[in-house]
């Protein structure tokens, strides 16, 4: 392997052969991309055998198998199998070897020549695109399908274990998909996903974000994390590239996406999908290229609520499905069979496995904008925009501005955003609640309401002194933005108030 992507991929064909014990592993990795840094990290944590490159030649295997197509093929004795590590070759890249470009996924000559070396396909069509780019592959090409499609078909019964696992399962889940490159998604348009959570209401939509593996080897964990910081402090779900994505996409109600393999994918699976920007570097006649023709375009002259909430499935995507991914429901027992009569072993049963759970890295906002919206005498809508994201917020006027403030959480380490703060809330359960209201207003002139939660709702204190308990589900930051929009307009305590957050309704007495 060469990269992170084909270390992935490499890994995810590993688990169609747990508990067979007559197979024994060993990763090696090919060095020299420039997107290599990291691959031997992603092995340590798998606890994978590692072989260095330098020894191979003094291994005794039965197969070799890649899922990168730029190995050196002359160092590897026996038969190989290569696997795309995306879907299909619908790209062309960068060539190393020279000024100009390649078509991605295909295998040098000289390989092809050495008569060792097969290539997994998952459609017909891809064996006669790479027959008209190189005779050689003539012969060298073996149909599978594409087991992650399968497994994404396999995995929708367990669409709300995911959604649970995501922390989306009240919320619609727009997913964000960027494949690597200057003409990608997040190459264009790299605030994208602070947008989204800037005009998205937090408690109606939850965002998330898969980025190819290229960008994470190219610019490493602590540099993206610090891109996203502010999407991450509103609630962004960063997806690491070894796990989840998946299960987002099985998860999500709405992919905005581009030219990569991620969006090839959901949109086949049914997802309603927007296209954000599409690469001049697609291959003609692919099915990259016909996504490209009909999908839906995220554009910058109306606002990205309205885009998204009008996104729906479209009658060419079973089209589309059906020309990029044949055997849809038995290409991984196809390349289990494959593997093992390449490697002379006898056909054993294989466990079909569905997409592994993702580990969900939800953090919930410290601080909001809140637009609290009376809709009768007892019923009240809150509609709250995380403020790390304010400054990408759509300047769009509300019908309950005049009730519009701000609700900052004491943990939040932005002291700007506490100084700012009409109310001012204490998420953590501890003692003396009535005492840190009243200190909060004293260490805090902008705050008008401190609220400190308690295990059924929480205390709160104005600053004229007068102290509420407040009763409900709601977290503590909705409890006291409900008592401020109370306390504005008049209203009496005692009586129950039906508040919504979402697509959620809960009961709040103060």
């Amino acid at each position: 392997m060469r990269t992170w992507t084909s270390a992935i991929k490499l890994l995810e064909v590993c688990r169609l052969f747990q508990d067979d014990q007559r197979i024994r592993f060993t990763f090696t990795v090919d060095r020299g991309s420039r997107f290599s840094a990291g691959v031997e990290e992603l092995l340590a944590r798998a606890e994978a055998h590692c072989t260095p490159w330098e020894n191979v030649p003094e291994l005794h295997y039965a197969l070799a198998i890649t899922a990168s197509e730029n190995i050196d093929f002359d160092h590897v004795s026996g038969p190989v199998l290569v696997l795309p590590h995306g879907v299909g070759f619908h790209k062309y890249v960068p060539d190393s070897g020279s000024a100009g470009t390649r078509l991605s996924g295909l295998i040098p000559s000289a390989a092809l020549r050495s008569g060792r070396v097969l290539m997994a396909v998952s459609h017909p069509s891809q064996q006669k695109q790479l027959r008209d780019a190189d005779p050689l592959t003539d012969g060298r090409t073996v149909l599978v399908g594409d087991p992650q499609f399968e497994q994404l078909l396999r995995s929708e019964p367990h669409r709300e274990h995911y959604r649970a696992a995501l922390g989306v399962a009240d919320r619609k889940f727009v997913l964000v998909s960027s494949t690597w490159g200057k003409t990608s998604l997040i190459g264009r348009r790299p605030r994208l996903p602070a947008e989204l959570l800037a005009s998205l209401d937090y408690d109606s939509a939850a965002v998330g974000l898969v980025l190819h593996p290229n960008v994470w080897s190219r610019y490493r964990p602590f540099q993206i994390r610090a891109w996203f910081a502010a999407a991450q402090d509103a609630g962004l779900l960063l997806l690491p590239p070894e796990r989840g994505w998946q299960a987002a996409i099985v998860a999500a109600d709405v992919v905005v996406g581009d030219h990569g393999s991620v969006s090839l994918l959901a949109a086949a699976t049914g997802r309603p999908l927007l296209l954000g920007t599409f690469g001049s570097e697609v291959v003609p006649g692919t099915s990259a290229e016909l996504l490209g023709q009909h999908a839906s375009r995220l554009t910058r002259d109306r606002p990205l609520r309205d885009q998204i909430d009008e996104a729906e499935t479209q009658p060419w995507q079973q089209d589309l499905a059906e020309r990029t991914f044949a055997n849809p429901h038995g290409a991984t027992a196809e390349l289990h069979a494959l593997v093992l009569r390449l490697t002379d072993l006898e056909p054993r049963p294989l466990e079909l496995l569905r997409a592994p759970d993702p580990e969900p890295n939800p953090i919930t906002p410290l601080a909001f904008t809140a637009y609290p919206e009376f809709t009768g005498p007892d019923f009240l809508t809150l509609h709250r925009f995380p403020r790390s994201v304010e400054e990408w917020r759509p300047d769009v006027e509300r019908a309950s501005t005049r009730l519009r403030h701000v609700v900052a959480d004491e943990s939040d380490d932005n002291l700007g955003r506490i100084g700012n703060a009409t109310v001012l809330t204490r998420t953590a359960l501890r003692p003396a609640p009535e005492d840190w209201c009243a200190n909060a207003l004293r260490l805090h002139p902008a705050c008008t309401l401190a609220a400190a939660a308690v295990s059924d709702g929480c205390v709160a204190r104005t600053r004229a002194g007068e102290t509420f308990t407040v009763t409900g589900s709601a977290d503590v930051a909705a409890l006291a933005s409900t008592l401020h929009a109370c306390l504005a307009t008049g209203r009496e305590g005692g009586r129950p108030l039906s508040l919504r957050l979402g697509s959620v309704e809960t009961t709040v007495v103060f």
